[in-house]
């Protein structure tokens, strides 16, 4: 099915061939757009929920990010919003060369999985866990989380849970 913004006309998703149904939706840009016109603050709406969320679209890029999960990414807004969740989140697969969502890890990528998942399905997900691995000098750690997502039109919520240490 092919996904036109209702504002701009610009195609959000091709189709698979010319005779795919066409329906409609908003593109990042007149997202952005209207919710600055309407006074509607995404990031201070994010923040009433109190862990870290992140709002991705179908192809995990960062549309929104709230206070808390950007504590812990260690980012401003602005350094998240377009990326990858890999990248957002500084997976060290994200930084080899084929990049986040490309690399042999990454169908098992409990994050990736997650939100490929309540995308593609509309399902929720709820606590599934997910392990990040992060790199500092010559130091790899597997940091686990609990991640649940769901969607709302075509944009998923991903709330990540750390796990503390028993």
């Amino acid at each position: 099915m092919q996904i036109i913004c209702t504002f701009c006309g610009r195609v959000v998703r091709a189709g698979r061939s010319p005779e795919d149904p066409v329906s409609h939706g908003v593109c990042t840009e007149c997202h952005d757009r209207i919710l600055a016109e309407y006074g509607f603050d995404t990031k201070k709406f994010l923040d009433q929920l109190g862990s870290p969320v992140l709002l991705v679209d179908g192809e995990t890029r960062v549309l929104a990010a709230n206070t808390p999960a950007l504590e812990l990414m260690g980012k401003r807004a602005l350094a998240v919003k377009g990326t990858l969740c890999g990248d957002a989140l500084a997976c060290i697969n994200a930084a080899k060369p084929k990049g986040c969502g490309k690399t042999d890890a990454c169908p098992d990528c409990g994050f990736r999985e997650s939100v490929m998942e309540t995308f593609t399905t509309g399902r929720p997900v709820n606590r599934r866990a997910a392990v990040l691995i992060r790199q500092h000098g010559n130091t790899i750690t597997d940091i686990p989380f609990l991640v649940s997502t769901k969607k709302d039109g075509d944009v998923v919520m991903l709330r990540i849970e750390p796990v503390k240490a028993a």
